[in-house]
């Protein structure tokens, strides 16, 4: 039994001659049985034995759907499937001899953005950095004016900073703790 069928025209492929004849060929099982496309969009695999395949229509330039096909034999039925897809379950039919389109063009490179200034502030140490610089020009003034409203709860504040300052120096460093072994 041999599989036949043509590649026609959509809106992704709008002549059947922009086809690449010379790299796009029609496979079953990832190359068990292969055709190439002939300048028409017509493809034929002769000497297909009774069972179930994958066909695919491998393209540079063009993506096109995966189709199961089921080889009896005397009929062919064939229906779209897609990776992930459970095998015993079947999409839609498609009539022989098979009429295959397009699904989209083949994109192989990204453009690339240029730069803005708004994604750096969305930068985690951008905004990291931003965070402390005001604090450095903000925590001075606030501390002064506290100072001035609260002279109590200013001392206080001084007082634990004090106390955690000499804590600091009281410990020893590191260096010193792996000496000492």
């Amino acid at each position: 039994m041999s599989i036949e069928g043509k590649i026609i025209p959509n809106a992704v492929i709008s002549d059947v001659s922009e086809i690449d004849t010379a790299t796009t060929r029609v496979v079953l099982n990832g190359a068990q049985y292969t055709a190439r496309i002939k300048a028409n969009g017509e493809f034929n695999i002769p000497n297909v034995k009774t069972g179930s395949y994958l066909l695919e229509v491998q393209s540079i330039q063009h993506i096109f759907p995966k189709l199961r096909v089921d080889v009896e034999e005397n009929n062919v039925k064939a229906t779209y499937t897609g990776l992930g897809i459970d095998w015993n379950q079947r999409g839609n039919s498609i009539s022989y001899p098979l009429e295959i389109q397009a699904k989209a063009d083949s994109e192989y490179f990204m453009e690339r953005k240029g730069f803005n200034v708004m994604s750096m502030f969305k930068n985690p140490m951008f905004l990291m950095m931003g965070v402390s610089a005001i604090m450095m020009f903000f925590m001075p003034k606030l501390m002064k004016t506290m100072q001035e409203m609260d002279p109590e709860g200013a001392k206080e504040i001084n007082q634990s900073q004090a106390e955690a300052q000499k804590m600091l120096a009281d410990m020893p460093s590191l260096s010193q703790m792996f000496a000492k072994r």
